[in-house]
C-alpha cells in the first residue's frame, strides 16, 4: 500500500491530480480545498490512503494524517464511501465536519453532496463515539487541523508538522496548542 507521496503536479483534473513521484504519475483523488492548492509544476506532499476494489485501485490524498484519518473514521459509517468521505471534506473541511459532529449540526452535513438524514445522523453517533474511545475531545481534533494550516502557512513542511501534531495535549486549546507545537518544531 501506499502512505504517503511526494513528488511534482503534472496535471490536474477535477477531483483528481496527477503527481509524478520518480518517474512515475500518480492519479490522485482529492478533496476541492487540496486541488485548490495545487499548481502545475509544484512541489506536493500527500498523505495518501490507497483503496483496493474488485474493478480498481484508488488513491485518496490528504494534506496531514488528521485529514486521512477523519476520511478513514467517515469510511466506517454505513452508507459513507470514498466518494462522500471526500465530498464531507471537500464541503466542510476538518474542523468543519468535526464542529458539525460536535454540535450535532444535521443540515451542516446534509450540505455536502450524497449526504442525507439518516447518514448525516450516523456520522454524528459513530464520530462521536469514535472521539470519545480515542479520548481526544472533538475541538481538539478541529485544533489540530487549523494548528497544521497555521504551521504551513509559516513555511514548514507537512512531513515536520505531522509528528509534532499527533503529541500535542488534548486539553490544550488553540493558541496554546500552536505555541506548544512552535516550541517542539524550533528544537
Amino acid at each position: 500500500m501506499i502512505g504517503f507521496l511526494a513528488g511534482t503536479v503534472q496535471g490536474i483534473e477535477p477531483p483528481m491530480a496527477v503527481v509524478r513521484v520518480g518517474g512515475i504519475g500518480y492519479e490522485v483523488a482529492l478533496s476541492s480545498a487540496q486541488l485548490a492548492r495545487l499548481a502545475l509544476g509544484s512541489e506536493v506532499e500527500l498523505s495518501i490512503r490507497t483503496i483496493v476494489r474488485a474493478d480498481a485501485i484508488m488513491l485518496y490524498g490528504f494534506a496531514d494524517v488528521l485529514e486521512r484519518s477523519l476520511f478513514d473514521e467517515l469510511l466506517k459509517v454505513q452508507g459513507v464511501g470514498p466518494s462522500v468521505a471526500l465530498g464531507l471534506l471537500s464541503a466542510l473541511g476538518v474542523q468543519g465536519c468535526y464542529e458539525a459532529v460536535a454540535a450535532e449540526d444535521l443540515a451542516r452535513l446534509k450540505s455536502a453532496p450524497g449526504v442525507g438524514e439518516k447518514t448525516a445522523r450516523r456520522i454524528i453517533v459513530d464520530l462521536g463515539a469514535a472521539a470519545r474511545r480515542s479520548g481526544v475531545p472533538l475541538s481538539a481534533l478541529a485544533a489540530r487541523s487549523e494548528v497544521r494550516e497555521a504551521l504551513l502557512s509559516l513555511g514548514f513542511r507537512a512531513s515536520e508538522c505531522e509528528p509534532v501534531l499527533v503529541r500535542i495535549p488534548a486539553t490544550f486549546g488553540l493558541e496554546d496548542a500552536l505555541k506548544w507545537a512552535l516550541k517542539e518544531l524550533q528544537r
